[in-house]
């Protein structure tokens, strides 16, 4: 519909630019709009700060006033308490106290306390008349065992009665301060509450008798109450104080209940001072947090952030709107002069180069392509790499066959698509081709899935920029290798039915056959004959069959061993060992308990027939004296270590000659046929090793 409209150049030039202004204009004033929200939400933060350092500092002075006004207090009292005698009687009563702390009761053993010769237990008289005086509570403390208890007091237990008979044990920080002959000033837990208090020691005969104590509670609520419910934050703040264990002291809503379960006080315990954001009934709040150690209180002040920024958000939209719409207005203006006519004329003049250009492009891009096409229609799969190991070109079957698109390829190392049994060779491989400039080996590559594939690589040193670059051919020869396996477990399954048939044939056949001619020969005690010549054939005649019959069994259990068949590879190994240490003076050491009780039967037959061969070598060419076997299991994979102490050969003269090796030639056969992978080692005199892995 709109394939033949012309739309004329200075309208092209002009309307992408403007589009651009438009875009620019509208990105600074979003970015202006967010910063000022930002700018209001610090701000708030601010605050908010300032308002919980503001009660912080009112509790701070509260608690700098009560100290110094209980110091004032100790001085007083002290120096009236002063003025009476006391003393301690001579006998002792039993008295139960209670530890303040943990509540328990104990019995007591102490003497009574007299003040001007009347026991001051059943005395308030003095600490009436000093609270009278000071405004605080005040206690006289004796000093026991366990720490010093209350004698006369007006500290109130939770039921409103004097708190008598209990008292501060002595791994409370007032006592040891006190047992230390200083005066404490600070902090304290009294009976059932927290005050700002003062102890001071008075002693008799020079050792501490007891303690004189004046405090007063710590919080004044009632009146902090008052204050900050008075105190107005914003629209909707509001100043609130909770305890460090979840008892809310001031709030609008929540005073007097525990929140310790509840998820902003969680938050707020995790943040302890600073900004958090949290919902609240249903609204984002922001408040700032602020921890007082000395009382063990959270302050915080907390605000509705919608209704606090709601009103400037709405009012800067607008203003920064208008100031977007007349900027846009102006510079699309001033664009639309300068698409003049002459500036017209240059970018047409432009626009002819540019087709020219493009056309140059075009030409190279189809030549560009023409190559690329011969590159990816090979069947092959191509790879060029650097001397870093790095792929820096791949063809398009590559990419078809390992999964990988073709940026992937390039992101990665030939090491990176090899299997964990080829990938330590990339280096040795990238190392001989290096050396004689072509090299053919084959290795295994890892597909995107996982999936393995078997390749035959040629690969040779290429030039380019200066730069000797590694340029590889990979075939996959993964159902030319399923051939030979088939091929070969075919060879072997017939090799071993047919020493089975053997087997067989001989045990059933012969064995009975030739036990049948034994009787008859022991028949041959009734003929006419010399009873001594009788006896003397019938003798030789046993022997012979009796030979005849352990030789066909042997044969049959060395072409099929039974063992194996009936009790798994361990057995049958243990067995043929035994036999061979018994016949012969060498040692052999077997370990084999990593693997399983049995296997598949082929992989046991081959594994048998290998290790046999291994050991009947040594017996025939090594002149070892030990022997040592270990099997191994790890996950999916199978390990075998042969090693003997024998007189070692030259490996590469026995693998390149006709004659010799053939026994080492078809243990290598047979570790082929199930996929594995062996490396030997030997030198004359130095004994044989050989290590095989195959992946179950």
């Amino acid at each position: 519909m709109f394939k033949n409209i012309h739309i004329p150049l200075k309208l092209k030039l002009f309307l992408p630019v403007a589009f651009i202004i438009i875009a620019v204009v509208a990105l600074a004033t979003i970015f202006y709009i967010s910063s000022s929200i930002k700018t209001i939400n610090r701000q708030i933060e601010n605050s908010l700060l300032l308002q919980v350092n503001t009660v912080a500092k009112m509790f701070e002075r509260e608690r700098d006033l009560k100290l110094e006004n209980v110091k004032q207090d100790m001085e007083v009292a002290f120096a009236l308490f002063s003025k009476h005698k006391y003393a301690f009687s001579a006998e002792k009563f039993e008295m139960t106290i209670t530890n303040q702390e943990t509540k328990q009761k104990i019995s007591c053993a102490i003497p009574d306390f007299y003040l001007d010769n009347r026991r001051l237990l059943d005395n308030d008289d003095l600490v009436d008349s000093l609270q009278q005086l000071l405004s605080g509570t005040v206690t006289i403390f004796q000093k026991i065992d366990s720490g010093f208890v209350r004698i006369s007091t007006n500290v109130l237990n939770i039921d409103s009665s004097r708190a008598i008979g209990t008292f501060i044990p002595n791994n409370s920080p007032v006592a040891k301060t006190i047992l230390q002959k200083k005066d404490y000033y600070g902090r304290a837990f009294v009976v059932n509450d927290w005050y700002i208090t003062a102890y001071k020691p008075f002693y008799l005969d020079g050792e501490i008798a007891g303690m004189l104590y004046v405090g007063d509670r710590e919080k004044n609520l009632d009146e902090l109450r008052k204050i900050l419910h008075d105190m107005k934050i914003g629209e909707s703040g509001y100043t609130y104080v909770f305890e460090k264990d979840g008892n809310v002291l001031i709030h609008p809503k929540l005073e007097g209940q525990n929140w310790k379960d509840s998820a902003v006080f969680k938050e707020i315990i995790s943040n302890k001072d600073g900004i958090i954001h949290y919902e609240f009934y249903g609204e984002e709040k922001t408040a700032a947090i602020a921890y007082f150690p000395d009382f063990e209180i959270y302050i915080a002040a907390a605000v509705v952030t919608e209704n606090e920024t709601r009103g400037f958000i709405k009012r800067n939209i607008i203003k920064s709107g208008l100031i977007a719409l007349g900027a846009m207005i102006l510079l699309i203006g001033f664009l639309w002069y300068l698409t003049a006519d002459r500036l017209y004329r240059y970018l047409r003049q432009a626009e002819i180069s540019n087709k020219r250009l493009s056309n140059t492009r075009e030409a190279l891009r189809q030549s560009e392509d023409r190559f690329q096409k011969l590159f990816d229609s090979t069947g092959d799969d191509i790879f060029v790499t650097d001397t870093q190991e790095r792929i820096i070109e791949v063809n398009q079957s590559a990419c078809i066959n390992l999964g990988y698109e073709r940026n992937e390829l390039l992101q990665r190392k030939m090491i990176d698509i090899k299997t964990s049994k080829f990938a330590p060779l990339v280096h040795h491989n990238r190392k001989k081709i290096y050396e004689l400039g072509k090299y053919t080996f084959e290795s295994e590559h890892v597909t995107k899935d996982g999936k393995v594939i078997p390749v035959e690589i040629t690969s040779r040193v290429v030039d380019y920029k200066n730069e000797k670059l590694i340029l590889s051919i990979s075939r996959n020869i993964g159902e030319r290798k399923e051939i030979e396996r088939e091929i070969l477990s075919a060879v072997i399954r017939a090799e071993e039915r047919e020493r089975e048939r053997f087997a067989r044939d001989m045990h059933d056949g012969i064995g009975p056959l030739l036990s049948t001619v034994k009787l008859y020969v022991s028949e041959l005690k009734t003929e006419n004959m010399e009873q001594d010549e009788r006896n003397e054939l019938v003798k030789t005649s046993n022997e012979i069959l009796d030979e005849a019959i352990i030789s066909t069994r042997n044969i049959s259990n060395n072409l099929m061993p039974r063992v194996i068949h009936q009790y798994g590879l361990v057995k049958a190994l243990e067995a043929f060992c035994e036999k061979v240490s018994k016949k012969s003076s060498i040692k052999i050491d077997l370990d084999a308990s990593d693997l399983p009780e049995r296997m598949d039967q082929n992989l046991e037959l081959i594994f048998f027939r290998i290790t046999s061969e291994l050991i009947n070598n040594t017996l025939k060419h090594a002149k070892a004296q030990n022997i040592s076997i270990i099997f191994r299991k790890a996950d999916n994979k199978m390990f075998l270590r042969f090693t003997d102490d024998g007189v070692g050969f030259d490996v590469e003269q026995i693998m390149h000659s006709d004659k010799a090796g053939m026994g080492l030639k078809n243990i290598i056969s047979r570790v082929k046929s199930i996929d594995g992978i062996y490396n030997f080692e030997s030198g004359k005199g130095n004994g044989f090793k050989i290590e095989i892995e195959i992946t179950l």
